[in-house]
């Protein structure tokens, strides 16, 4: 095939380098193979293109651009420098290519073969690539045809550069898409606008404070709009939030000062104090793009103290010996609370301890609006406070309460509850729920500890010592669900057992031994519990129902009789 042929055919060649829309880029293993470069064209247009456009551009091996359906994209190569004879091959699948000049179009999936550079360097121009349709990649990947056969070899297809289209629909370029724009809930002030996912716990604002929602507008393109001249609202549907007209209401919304299709809107309750839930409804040019629910709490209403233990009257001051939470009106779990002693310290306990308090977020100022408090996106309670009290050495008890201060003065008071100091176990019974069980029952061992002045033990003292003082406890037929360990310890004086009963049936005893606890001073050693394992009563035997069975018979056959007896008389 003679050179001038060359330059002037277009060849249909199969390009085994090429799939639909996806390539591999491999470094070329011989010399010979050198693929000129692709560029954006310098002297025609683009139509629907994204990137990339810009001309006099580079396109590196593996470039991925983006272009509508509909568009083109022009681009130029440059001559293969003192190498006569070869040629360069462009290849496209999922567009079609035209050439300026040549005047000749290439349908999908055939190739293109340049004219010779013969030895001095220049630039094919103007070559076109049209996307055939949207949700099709268009791939366009160039090569050395070096043997100069039109024929793209095994060995010539290594050394490709390419570039990939991803071609989107037509008529998406500046339109906004609510699939794409970015719409976020946001704690601490966040400016982050990019993000597809609110902040954890950012929808739960403390009392008094304002929410905030983030948008960033993105077309159907997924670029982001460089200004913000779209009309953007914040309505609230539902809940008493903002102070304004009867039905929908429009948010005050603040464009940030670097806003780029961005914009922020600050939410807060209409009702001072009171708790709201709030559905906003974001618009963008009067097409709804997400639906946003932002949680206010309100003022404190009622303060729960539970999990209480028993401290250790021979220590001074403890901790975590109860939780606190706090709640709003609507039962709203509160996250930040200043908590004091309340009333109760007596001589037994001289004072409460308050610790782990729920820290209130610190006032955070948004552009836009001066002195704003965003929430601080910590989880609302998540860390109960924490409660201890300091005993005076005594054993005794005092009924007591934590309290918070409002803003108003106002002060609310937990629930009741009672602070003990007592003593360690000294003595300890144990007991079965049960004096006898069927085959497969649950049973349960309850331990009752009391220290010396006849008080129910301590909670901070665990019921066994490795190696010294192991806690052993077993019966006969009784596999233990939790096994007992000796970093067990007491809940109000008690410590139960579950264990699960065996199928031999007959009387047993149960050992239940502490030796941390045993002693003769207190008259203390291990003790048994009696216990019995029986079949149900209602358990039928096979020679029961045997029995039945005949004393059926026997009277079925007593009845047949008296009524043959009956016949006869009769005649």
């Amino acid at each position: 095939m003679s050179t001038k042929t060359m330059k002037q055919r277009i060849a249909v060649v199969a390009v085994s380098a090429l799939t639909a829309g996806v390539l591999s880029v491999m470094s070329a293993p011989a010399a010979s193979a050198a693929v000129p470069t692709l560029l954006a064209s310098t002297t025609a247009g683009n139509k629907g293109v994204v990137t990339p456009a810009t001309a006099g551009t580079v396109a590196s091996p593996g470039t991925t651009g983006l272009i509508e359906a509909g568009g083109y994209t022009s681009w130029q190569t440059d001559y293969l420098v003192n190498d006569i004879g070869n040629f360069t091959i462009i290849a496209i699948t999922g567009g079609t290519l035209s050439t300026s000049g040549v005047g000749t179009v290439a349908i999908d999936g055939s190739a293109w073969i340049s004219p010779d550079g013969g030895g001095s360097a220049g630039a094919v121009a103007n070559l076109r690539f049209t996307p055939k349709a949207a949700g099709t990649n268009m791939s366009v990947s160039m090569y050395d045809d070096v043997d100069g056969d039109g024929v793209v070899d095994a060995a010539e297809a290594v050394a490709t550069k390419y570039v990939l289209w991803n071609v989107s629909a037509a008529g998406q370029s500046g339109v906004v898409a609510p699939a794409n724009t970015r719409v976020v809930i946001v704690g601490d002030g966040s400016t982050t606008y990019t993000g597809t996912t609110d902040a954890l716990y950012a929808n739960q604002v403390l009392n008094g404070n304002q929410g905030r929602i983030n948008l960033k507008l993105y077309d159907g393109r997924e670029i982001a709009f460089a200004s913000d001249n779209k009309s953007v609202t914040f309505t609230v549907k539902s809940g008493d939030c903002f102070v304004g007209a009867t039905g929908a209401q429009t948010l005050k919304f603040y464009a940030p000062a670097t806003s780029s299709g961005q914009v922020s809107a600050f939410t807060a309750q209409a009702t001072t104090d009171a708790p709201t839930s709030c559905v906003i409804e974001v618009a963008v040019e009067g097409t709804v793009v997400a639906t946003k629910t932002i949680t206010h709490q309100g003022i404190v209403k009622t303060i729960t103290v539970s999990d209480v233990e028993i401290a250790d009257s021979g220590s001074s001051t403890q901790t975590g010996l109860a939780t606190v939470r706090a709640y709003d009106a609507a039962n709203n779990s509160i996250g930040a609370l200043a908590l004091a002693e309340g009333t109760g310290a007596n001589a037994f306990v001289s004072s409460l301890v308050v610790v782990n308090a729920m820290t209130t977020p610190t006032a955070k100022t948004s552009s836009g609006s001066a002195d704003v408090s965003i929430n601080s996106g910590a989880a609302p309670a998540s860390a109960a406070a924490t409660i201890g009290w300091t005993c005076s050495g005594l054993r005794g008890s005092a009924s007591v309460t934590v309290k918070t201060t409002l803003g108003t003065g106002a002060i609310v008071y937990s629930n009741t509850f009672t602070a003990s100091c007592f003593g360690d176990a000294v003595n300890y019974t144990a007991a079965l729920d049960k004096a006898s069980y069927v085959p497969g029952d649950i049973a349960v061992l309850t331990i009752t500890a009391t220290d010396a002045s006849k008080n129910a033990a301590n909670d901070q003292e665990v019921m066994g010592t490795a190696n010294t003082a192991v806690v052993a406890i077993a019966g006969s037929n009784m596999t233990a669900i939790t096994a007992p360990t000796n970093a067990d310890t007491f809940t109000s004086g008690k410590k139960t057992y579950k264990f699960i009963v065996g199928s031999s049936e007959g009387s047993y005893q149960m050992s239940v031994d502490l030796p941390k606890f045993n002693s003769s001073t207190y008259s203390q050693a291990a003790v048994t519990v009696a216990y019995k394992i029986a079949a149900s009563s209602a358990t039928v035997s096979n020679a029961d129902v045997l029995k039945s069975i005949v004393a059926l018979i026997a009277s079925i056959n007593k009845q047949i009789q008296a009524l043959q007896a009956l016949i006869l008389k009769k005649k």
